[in-house]
């Protein structure tokens, strides 16, 4: 098990490689450091597995009482030590700025988490071959993976507030940034470095939560999106009845912004958006406003 003391040290290391690098001998203890990490999660898990009491291959209907209340504590002690790990690398990493080597981990879980959703949601963007598109709090990378197909000769663009995310997202599009097709930067929606309608589609995944000045961030991403552009708010929940208490109780942990649909509908009318649009996909909390300039 990785202490707390080794944590600390491979978040030192990472800040300290970003500000000024690392000797041959810090490097190794870096990585050594983040396959221990790695490895603790792994061991955990399978500690729990190999102790798993295997019933025999029969019906659940002639199990007796003890085995089926044997087969409902595992699957309860499985379930909660999965939790812990996800919780702890979710407050560690810190969903609102990803950090240190917690951070990696969790923008790359994000990627994958969110890949269903966000397939679904990109869906709505049209996305043409000259498209200019721009990713808002682009975290690992993925969305931007995910168009880039669609782009020939037009051009994506990436931006995150947290220098890990930007460096998690670089070398996921590696191929892209190298060939000139892809720029990220380490920027704010606050304070977009772009020059007015720069960009023909514009999207933003799981990040609005945290925007510091929504009304004033609609206005910066208004401000950069062309004439005839459309803007992609793509979330994992609203609020609405019915939603989930392990959702309610993210937002409050983690202080998320959490819109209802009329919410949603206002902000972008305020914006100035001329047509919007709410979808949803039965059976998920997902939601995706779109808005047309």
């Amino acid at each position: 098990m990785v202490t707390q003391e080794q944590i600390a040290r491979i978040n030192e290391l990472a800040k300290k490689k970003k500000a000024e690098g690392l000797t041959a001998e810090e490097t190794k203890e870096q990585a050594a450091l983040r396959k221990l990490y790695i490895q603790s999660i792994r061991e955990n898990l399978k500690a729990q597995l190999d102790n798993i009491e295997f019933v025999d291959d029969k019906p659940e209907a002639d199990y007796t009482e003890e085995e089926k209340q044997h087969v409902q504590d595992l699957s309860e002690k499985l379930k909660q030590e999965y939790d812990g790990q996800e919780k702890s690398i979710t407050e560690q990493g810190n969903p609102r700025k990803p950090v240190g080597e917690a951070g990696k981990i969790m923008v790359n879980r994000m990627n994958e988490s969110h890949a269903d959703m966000t397939a679904w949601a990109l869906g709505y963007g049209d996305f043409k071959e000259d498209d200019t598109v721009l990713d808002v709090g682009c975290g690992g990378g993925a969305a931007l993976a995910r168009i880039e197909p669609k782009i020939v000769s037009g051009h994506l663009t990436g931006i995150d507030y947290s220098p890990v995310s930007v460096e998690e997202s670089q070398k996921l599009n590696a191929e892209a940034v190298a060939a000139g097709k892809m720029d990220i930067l380490e920027a704010s929606v606050s304070d977009l470095p772009f020059e007015d309608g720069a960009f023909t589609k514009i999207i933003t995944v799981e990040s609005y939560y945290f925007w510091p000045d929504i009304d004033h961030d609609m206005k910066e991403i208004f401000r950069v999106l062309k004439p005839g552009g459309r803007f992609l708010l793509i979330a994992e929940i609203y609020f609405h009845e019915g939603l989930k208490d392990k959702h309610l109780e993210n937002v409050k942990k983690y202080e998320m912004r959490n819109y209802s649909e009329a919410q949603f509908e206002a902000l972008f009318v305020e914006t100035g958006f001329k047509e919007v649009a709410i979808h949803h996909e039965d059976g998920e909390d997902w939601i995706c406003v779109e808005g047309i300039k």
